[in-house]
């Protein structure tokens, strides 16, 4: 029994809570159905949009404003501090590099080490022809043994043959 009136009492909820969403169902339908009889002309939506517009056009620049002062004021004060720091360095600490040494050949002035540069490479070009001329030496040198070396082996197949027939004749 104590159940059933559990029950009773939750349907009665449920039938109050339907009746409540019923009445704003149709309050939201009446009001969806009302026809709005408001009209807003052309100029009136052109003002609108152009305040807007204008105040947001304020505001970006203001924004953008703000953020260069504030890189520019950044800046500066790197700007400064490397400044500082170069006027703080002594003069010992700043290298001074040697001038290049110079020749002269004939009122004409050359780098030094383009001097050098310029024999070792003429060494080189000479060492280069020098190899090129004893390679040749040598092929010339190897043909004239080859063809010696034919004419020792003719001779020692004319002089074995000459023996062979020496004895033969004996």
């Amino acid at each position: 029994m104590d159940e059933d009136v559990k029950y009773e009492g939750l349907l009665g909820m449920m039938s109050e809570n339907n009746k409540k969403q019923d009445a704003i169902l149709a309050i939201c339908k009446a009001k969806e159905n009302q026809p709005v009889n408001q009209s807003v002309s052309k100029e009136e939506i052109e003002k609108i949009v152009h305040d807007k517009v204008s105040v947001m056009a304020t505001f970006m620049d203001l924004k953008i404003k703000q953020q260069t002062e504030n890189q520019t004021k950044i800046l500066t004060a790197a700007i400064n501090g490397v400044d500082k720091k170069i006027e703080n360095l002594s003069v010992s600490q700043v290298i001074s590099y040697p001038q290049p040494k110079k020749i002269a050949f004939f009122g004409f002035e050359f780098l030094r080490t383009s001097v050098v540069i310029f024999i070792l490479s003429v060494l080189i070009f000479w060492s280069l022809v020098m190899n090129i001329k004893q390679m040749d030496n040598y092929s010339e040198l190897k043909t004239q043994y080859n063809q010696l070396t034919e004419s020792v082996n003719q001779l020692q197949k004319t002089e074995k043959t000459e023996k062979a027939k020496g004895n033969k004749a004996k």
